[in-house]
């Protein structure tokens, strides 16, 4: 079958063995428990750090508990019991052995030191492993083993290197790094790197170019090797729901949903993996088991594939507290399959992220924003941006992109001309379509600093009427806008706040606006010179959320999915062929920290478009739990009772 992982409904179990679990290895028993999670497709260890398999290569150390373990025979045992097989590598590091043998392989620190964990040295990019040695590993383990895929593990270039203890390191000072970056830039590579420092840009630029090429390299390998191969970042892409220890707050609740997300956002097939471990210095422990129900509703919901990844094998894990839950999400999508999978997202707005990995606050407090407010949304990433149709969005948020490719800033302003509204949220650069003559030069620093609505502003800051302030946070980005624009709300500058008898305005409010609308063709171009996602993420006032629910539903004309729903209930929309399909998520149980099993809600409604008298609304969940009405245009679903999860489908009926 040509691209098998197209519309694949990917239900993905990740068991990553430890050395030792292929040691009395029950190759029945872990069939079954595979068999009883209702997974298609699981991630077996195979090779790079250490091989799985026999290997005939020098420097291919083979695992040391492989002697009664034959990997090709459990993946042909999978195969027979209809379920593919990913190969799970890993060319980060390799063995102190190996390293010995070949010096020239390793990252460097400034002072020449390699980095050895636990007794594994990381590699470089542009050394020989990477560069040449890794390809042979590959023809190798292919023509072992059947398998089906490739993940290859911490493969991203992301500027730096992070081990297992969290800690980050510099870019790599190897003599072949160092050569090659001058050759290019003239440049020395920097020590450290420092956000917005220039040579710390150019250096990430030159790091994607060797991650590019790279990748580049092994797709054409692997297509030589076997054209029906899935190579992850290429073919699917595949995105990590994990729970780090002692990881600073606010608890990010919407991983799973953001991550799938943003995945099918670059047009790629996607699944998200659901981190069962509480961190890296826990890996056996299952995080809360209303987490994980919670994660892999999101994915389900926000039509991304399914995926499990454990610590060990399956049916002698020390922590199974979690699995009822587990294969509870995992038995629904394969019941449903036809239904979950393959589902075009239905959204009137588009946020644009920076990356996958790096926390964003602001693109964070945006999707919090869009969430709590109902509104139906997609997200992508940058470079995803290009291949987008815009015309499907009434609005694109841009949440401090302060650099944008001109090509880019030219789509966007296309897109407001002939109707778009683009909304330039934080430090974003500057936009033919948002009406901007310059930015100010300022302190940055505005604690105390308000924002007055007159009378005026609350015509259309309707959730103001009854309150006239809401504060700016800490930082503001003022500037000059041309004739015309229109502003709402007004900059009062900081007020003393201590000792309380002297906090009072001494100043009269200032001509900056919250936020300024520029009419531009048929579309707008909105500006929010502040940090309104980032405040929200982080302090979750409910003066950010009415301001942006304002923001969106008056000025920009967008449909909120429910007026009264809970701003806990997470809901989307999605269509496949002829069917409507609104998912629900009760994510009532998650406080502070801590997630628990969500209350049931009673009459849980959501809308849709619908131009027909009737309608067929059908509960998956729970059949007959569902009614509807159709008005002005719309049809309106209610759920009488919503426990974690409702998936509700809707066809034209006979009108």
């Amino acid at each position: 079958m040509s691209n098998w992982w197209k519309e694949y409904p990917w239900r993905m179990i990740q068991p990553n063995f430890r050395e030792i679990d292929t040691d009395n290895f029950d190759e029945d028993r872990f069939i079954e428990e595979l068999k009883s999670f209702s997974c298609n497709a699981v991630m077996l260890n195979a090779a790079g750090l250490m091989a799985g398999y026999d290997s005939e290569l020098e420097d291919h150390v083979n695992s040391r508990f492989i002697d009664n373990f034959d990997l090709k025979h459990l993946v042909d045992r999978c195969h027979e019991n209809g379920i593919k097989v990913i190969a799970r590598t890993d060319f980060s590091k390799i063995p102190g052995s190996v390293f010995e043998r070949h010096p020239d392989w390793a990252y460097r620190h400034p002072d020449g030191s390699e980095l050895n964990y636990n007794g594994y040295v990381q590699t470089c990019l542009l050394g020989g492993y990477q560069a040449e040695y890794m390809d042979q590993i590959l023809e190798e383990m292919f023509a072992k083993i059947p398998f089906d895929g490739i993940y290859c593990n911490m493969g991203s270039a992301t500027g730096y290197i992070v081990d297992y203890s969290m800690k980050r390191h510099g870019p790599c000072q190897c003599d072949t790094c160092k050569a090659a970056f001058k050759a290019k830039t003239g440049m020395d590579i920097p020590v450290e790197l420092r956000p917005g420092d220039k040579a710390s840009m150019i250096y990430f630029g030159f790091q994607q170019e060797i991650a590019s090429a790279q990748k580049k390299r092994i797709t054409s390998l692997l297509k030589k090797i076997n054209p029906d191969l899935a190579y992850c970042s290429v073919d699917y892409s595949r995105q990590e729901a994990h729970t780090d220890f002692g990881a600073e707050l606010p608890s990010w609740q919407y991983q799973a949903s953001s991550a799938a997300r943003m995945m099918r956002g670059m047009d790629v097939e996607a699944t998200v993996a659901n981190v069962d471990f509480m961190g890296f210095p826990y890996r056996h422990p299952s995080c809360t088991g209303a987490l994980q129900e919670l994660r892999l509703w999101q994915t389900l919901s926000n039509f991304a594939g399914i995926d499990y990844y454990v610590i060990g094998r399956l049916y002698d894990k020390a922590d199974q507290s979690t699995f009822e839950r587990v294969k509870k999400v995992f038995a629904y999508a394969k019941e449903h399959e036809d239904l979950m999978y393959s589902v075009k997202s239905v959204s009137d707005v588009l946020i644009v992220k920076d990356s996958y990995i790096i926390p964003n606050p602001e693109e964070r407090g945006w999707v919090r924003l869009l969430s709590e407010n109902h509104i139906y949304f997609d997200e992508t990433l940058m470079g995803g941006l290009m291949k987008k149709d815009l015309s499907a969005y009434k609005a694109v948020i841009l949440p401090s992109k302060n650099r944008l490719p001109e090509m880019m800033q030219k789509k966007l302003s296309s897109y407001a001309e002939n109707g778009g509204i683009v909304i330039a949220a934080g430090n974003t650069v500057k936009l033919e379509c948002c009406g901007i003559e310059e930015a100010e030069k300022t302190d940055r620093n505005c604690e105390g600093a308000m924002f007055l609505f007159d009378e005026k502003d609350q015509e259309t800051f309707t959730s103001f009427a009854n309150r006239s302030l809401l504060i700016t946070g800490k930082e503001y980005e003022p500037k000059k806008y041309q004739e015309g624009v229109k502003k709402y709300g007004a900059y009062c500058e900081p007020e003393r706040f201590g000792p309380p008898e002297l906090c009072y305005a001494d100043k009269a409010p200032t001509e900056l606006p919250a936020i300024a609308v520029n009419e531009f063709g048929s579309g707008k171009g909105i500006t929010v010179p502040w940090y309104t996602g980032s405040d929200y993420y982080r302090d979750g006032h409910e003066a950010f959320r009415l301001f942006v629910k304002d923001v969106l539903v008056n000025i920009c004309g967008i449909r909120q999915a429910s007026e009264d729903l809970s701003e806990m209930v997470e809901v989307t929309h999605g269509r496949k062929n002829d069917t409507e399909i609104i998912h629900f998520v009760n994510a009532c149980g998650h406080f502070g920290n801590s997630y628990f099993e969500p209350p049931v809600l009673s009459d849980v409604t959501a809308e849709i478009p619908w131009e027909h008298k009737s309608a067929i609304v059908e509960n998956l969940d729970c059949p007959g739990n569902a009614g509807y009405r159709i008005y002005d245009g719309k049809l309106q679903v209610v759920v009488p009772k919503l426990g974690f999860h409702a998936c509700i489908t809707i066809k034209k009926g006979a009108d």
